[in-house]
């Protein structure tokens, strides 16, 4: 069965501003903040000085210097990046701290102005401990803002824009961080900021259909549905082609309460994606809780169809039918399980608790029958089925030893039908188990 994996857009940015540098200049040049440092002293006064200030193109500078500022360590890290990789950018930590979480080893490089942390010699995450800026981001869309402002001629208008993408990249850093971290809200709040950005006029009112996907899917993991549903169906109105939009919809409504539009929109995504493995486990597993047993069986015929041998599908055609009381049909489709599968565990224990059940339920309509030889009739009929039992559950047993329920099944099934020698390796077996 094919895999599904569905994860947020990971965007690593590798040399936003300007061109991209020599990584040997770099060795040289990446902890000298002399020159950021001086345009950020130049921009603090220009912004001061009342001849500039009045200037778009004094913001869009300052605009720009606060991203570049934000990218100065960022645009050259990235996680999971090798410690050698790392010294030739950054040369050797003034220290290093070494320790341990749970079986991985931990290092800290500390420089003047960074951490970097390893996690078995793979960058893990970093954290700037003297800032040039402490909120660039913020600082560089009010200046940008301003720009547009005093922009009445529109001359600044493409460095605006450019500038504005380089903003937006930040943005998204941000988010992806936050998102790994399991910050959904900060996630949530720096994807939100890129739609703000494409709502602007200069920017023509973008719609950036992955973007929206992202805030949409942050919104959710907030469990913030009312808004992850007014994402979600916005992106899929704009066309996004993502068939497990649709689930991640159908359970935002759900959040919400909305069972009806839940399952419409489960049907919808059906409909346009029919052959879409996770739709149909959705709808599936969707029709399987509410019961709605026929509905999945024709959902299920259709899977099998779509892959034949897969166990998963036919093992819950199986449970279905089990359940439905059909004993004959469930057999089949659990044994024509093991056909594909001879180790597939659920399908050998399913089998065995069919017959132990059918068993069980032989035994308590005895209790009907008042002729003695009917009755030593269906008694022995009841015990075969018992007998038919052991085979799967033995066979469970050899699949998975480590797993008691079909030892202490076997325990009941050996004592009920007096095999005593099998009884006692049972035993043995259960007092052996940790």
């Amino acid at each position: 069965m094919k895999k599904i994996s569905f994860a947020i857009v990971l965007i690593m940015l590798i040399n936003l501003v300007g061109k991209a540098q020599d990584p040997m200049a770099a060795q040289t040049n990446l902890l000298n903040y002399a020159p950021v440092e001086n345009k950020l002293k130049k921009s603090n006064e220009d912004i001061q000085d009342p001849k500039k200030n009045i200037k778009a193109k004094t913001w869009v500078t300052r605009g720009n210097l606060m991203t570049e500022i934000y990218n100065f360590h960022n645009q050259y890290l990235r996680k999971g990046m090798p410690q050698t990789e790392v010294k030739l950018f950054f040369k050797e930590p003034k220290e290093v701290k070494t320790y341990e979480e749970g079986s991985d080893v931990m290092e800290d490089f500390i420089y003047d102005r960074i951490t970097l942390t390893f996690r078995n010699k793979g960058l893990e995450t970093w954290k700037e401990t003297v800032k040039l800026f402490d909120t660039p981001l913020q600082e560089s869309r009010m200046s940008f803002d301003k720009a547009i402002s005093l922009d009445t001629d529109g001359k600044e208008a493409k460095s605006i824009k450019e500038g504005l993408a380089v903003l937006k990249l930040a943005y998204e850093t941000e988010a992806v961080f936050a998102y790994n971290d399991k910050n959904y809200t900060e996630a949530y709040n720096n994807f939100e900021k890129i739609l703000e950005v494409n709502k602007l006029p200069l920017m023509g009112n973008l719609q950036d259909t992955v973007v929206i996907y992202n805030t949409a899917r942050a919104a959710y993991e907030m469990k913030d549905y009312e808004k992850a549903v007014q994402l979600f169906s916005e992106v899929k109105n704009l066309g996004l082609d993502e068939p497990y939009l649709y689930v991640f919809l159908k359970n935002s409504y759900m959040g919400m309460g909305d069972t009806l539009k839940g399952e419409a929109t489960l049907d919808e995504g059906f409909r346009k994606y029919p052959n879409d493995e996770s739709i149909l486990i959705e709808l599936i597993n969707y029709y399987l809780v509410t019961q709605q047993s026929d509905k999945a069986l024709d959902l299920l015929s259709i899977a099998e169809k779509n892959d034949p041998t897969n166990v998963s599908f036919i093992f819950a055609e199986g449970t279905i039918r089990d359940k439905m009381g059909n004993f004959e049909e469930a057999k089949s489709t659990y044994l024509k399980c093991l056909e594909i599968d001879p180790a597939y565990y659920n399908a050998a224990f399913n089998l065995g608790v069919l017959h132990y059940n059918k068993a069980v339920k032989m035994y308590d309509e005895l209790v009907n029958i008042s002729d003695n030889q009917e009755y030593e009739k269906a008694r022995l009929l009841a015990d075969d089925m018992f007998k038919a039992a052991i085979p799967y559950m033995e066979k469970a047993h050899e699949i998975d030893p480590a797993t008691r329920e079909p030892l202490e099944t076997l325990k009941t099934l050996y004592l009920r039908l007096q095999m005593t020698d099998k009884l006692n390796e049972v035993n043995k077996m259960l007092q052996e188990m940790p």
